[in-house]
């Protein structure tokens, strides 16, 4: 028997899946030790090794059975079919399930829809045109808890989870998670709060370290009719603050576009309201004495961030009251002048990017559906099967390597040949992977989500395929497919805004916009040629070609002022040229680079 070393983890791991698969009894860790290729000799690197994996396939959703006797001693480990159900989806179904599985373009669950994407071509023997649009929905994740929690809402799992608020304090909770939902830029888990016996939302990016599933204490119930969407951004009106902040005239346009209201002759920074912060700020003035400045009543759910934002906008804002928000104001500015006249900590120790999923994991699923989508496109040749997977030739050949020395035991192996010379790849033997393994939970949720994301976008698809898909989807997952309304992405459209572009493409007219830019903090106009509204990561986006810059551009809908349907007719320009992705939504970037030291808290 082939030791450790000889085989990666992707490998241990396909070798494990199909030995447990291949057997009806059961294989004891004394035979899995002997048979699955890749694990060591010695019994405790192999009981360390071994459990590692068992719990690898079991968050893949791979139902590895523990055997026992009648007195309750485990007697060994069996792996039960778990074959993808069969789909009934039409070519045009097809279709939107690939658009969807573009959506996640280059975050991290892009590989999972991908994953998905592909063994649903295999069960169903057909392969998916590359779309002819370009995508009209973008999402990404910030949160590394948040597979974690995926699953803990299809399995209905509690989870125990460290929790940093906005202001800074930690503490333990323990959720019955009920849904997770993208918005604006964000994912967030609602659910019952056990301690509190009320529903919370917490912001999954917030969740410090890792959440911990209980899935002893699995099946609650959720609420019939519970939809995830409406519980985020739902603030008690008792909570909601209305700041008085002074601006400069012509400046602070962001803080601006959320007033609802305006006085005018605000005190600024020549007025006596704003001694107290002038001292603080060392004498620094935010404007001319005498110039006239505007107070704005801004609306906002939370006192201590939405200080920070106006203080953000200094020199051209400051906080005029209420006096609890002053108090907050001259707090939060004595501390940064405090941290910034103090020789910076110097710490010398960066902040690790969030790990992606490990190579060794993202290979295995990426195997998982390579072999049945090769089984059923047998005579595929290698560049074509590369870029169906979005991955290079040499991450295919590598694939395919580990693959054909794979199998159950030593005599039964996948039978794959393939030449390197950008040959054929012929499959004659998949063992009993020909027929793809059911859709991870991961897998599930990036599909369901993207579609989700694709029915809020206005005017984008066939909103009668996009219910019949993701109704087929949820069909084939059974019960481990979220609840109706547990997953989504929520989007705050501007209707004004969103009927000007709808009226303004149905009649083949230009758009008059005003807009707020807000790296420029200034308010432009411009004449554009609407191409469609694309929603990313939350938000949405006018796809337009704009006459000023002469080329195509992106037009954050809540930033656009008006939108008003032009005499103009809508001009062909930007046909031909490169197509705006929308995850390519940045902001303008100064090519500077700043180096920040972070407190422990």
């Amino acid at each position: 028997m082939a030791l450790g070393p000889a085989y990666s983890r992707a490998e241990r791991l396909l070798n494990l899946l199909m030995a447990l698969r291949s057997t009806r009894v059961g294989l004891d860790r004394a035979q899995i030790r002997d048979q699955v290729r890749g694990y060591p000799e010695g019994d405790a690197a192999f009981e360390r090794m071994f459990e590692r994996d068992k719990d690898a396939l079991r968050e893949l959703g791979i139902p590895l059975r523990t055997l026992t006797d009648p007195s309750g001693s485990v007697t060994g480990y069996r792996v039960d079919a778990a074959a993808l159900p069969p789909l009934d989806l039409d070519p045009a179904q097809l279709a939107v399930l690939a658009l969807a599985a573009r959506a996640w373009q280059h975050a991290e669950l892009g590989s999972a829809a991908l994953n998905a994407l592909r063994k649903v071509e295999a069960r169903l023997g057909m392969r998916s045109a590359a779309p002819a649009n370009p995508p009209v929905a973008g999402l990404s994740t910030d949160a590394e808890a948040l597979p974690a929690l995926i699953r803990a809402c299809a399995g209905r799992i509690p989870v125990t989870f460290e929790y940093r608020r906005a202001d800074g304090q930690a503490g333990s909770r323990s959720v019955a998670p009920w849904g997770v939902v993208s918005w604006r830029g964000h994912w967030y888990l609602v659910g019952l709060d056990e301690d509190r016996q009320d529903t919370r939302v917490f912001r999954a990016s917030r969740i410090v370290g890792q959440a911990r599933l209980h899935p002893d204490r699995a099946g609650y119930v959720v609420p019939d009719g519970f939809d995830a969407r409406a519980a985020i951004g739902r603030f008690d009106e008792s909570d909601r603050i209305v700041l008085e902040v002074d601006v400069a005239p012509s400046s602070a346009n962001d803080l601006r576009r959320e007033a609802v209201g305006t006085v005018p002759g605000g005190a600024g920074a020549g007025g006596s309201d704003a001694r107290s912060v002038d001292r603080l700020r060392d004498g620094a003035a935010a404007g001319d004495a005498g110039v006239e400045w505007e107070r704005l009543q801004i609306p906002a759910p939370r006192l201590t961030p939405a200080v920070a934002r106006v203080l953000a906008d200094w020199p051209s804002a400051q906080v005029a009251g209420p006096p609890e928000a002053r108090v907050e104001a001259l707090a939060q500015w004595g501390a940064i002048r405090t941290a910034h006249l103090s020789a910076p900590a110097q710490a010398g120790r960066p902040i690790a990017a969030r790990p992606a999923r490990p190579e060794a994991i993202a290979q295995f699923t990426r195997l998982l559906a390579l072999v049945p989508w090769l089984a059923a496109n047998s005579g595929v040749r290698i560049a074509d099967a590369a870029a169906h997977f979005g991955i290079s030739t040499a991450q295919l050949l590598d694939d395919l390597a580990s693959v054909i020395t794979s199998g159950s035991d030593d005599w039964t192996l996948f039978d794959i040949q393939y030449w390197d010379d950008d040959g054929v790849i012929e499959v004659i033997d998949a063992l009993d992977l020909d027929r793809p393994l059911t859709l991870t939970p991961d897998e599930g949720f990036a599909l369901l989500v993207a579609l989700d994301a694709l029915a809020v976008v206005p005017g984008g698809h066939d909103r009668a395929i996009l219910v019949s898909t993701a109704g087929a989807l949820r069909r084939n997952l059974g019960p481990a497919a979220p609840a109706v309304g547990a997953v989504g992405v929520r989007v705050d459209l501007p209707e004004p805004v969103v009927a000007a572009v709808a009226e303004a493409q149905a009649g083949g007219r230009a758009l008059e916009l005003t807009y707020v830019d807000q790296v420029r903090d200034r308010v432009t106009t411009r004449t554009v040629d609407p191409i469609g509204v694309v929603v990313v990561d939350g938000h949405g986006y006018l796809r337009a070609h704009c006459r000023t810059a002469g080329a195509l551009r992106l037009f954050r809908l809540d930033r656009i002022l008006t939108a008003l349907v032009s005499e103009l007719p809508a001009q062909p320009a930007g046909v031909g040229e490169p197509a705006v992705e929308p995850m390519a939504v940045i902001l303008a970037g100064t090519g500077r680079r700043v180096v920040v030291d972070i407190a422990p808290e």
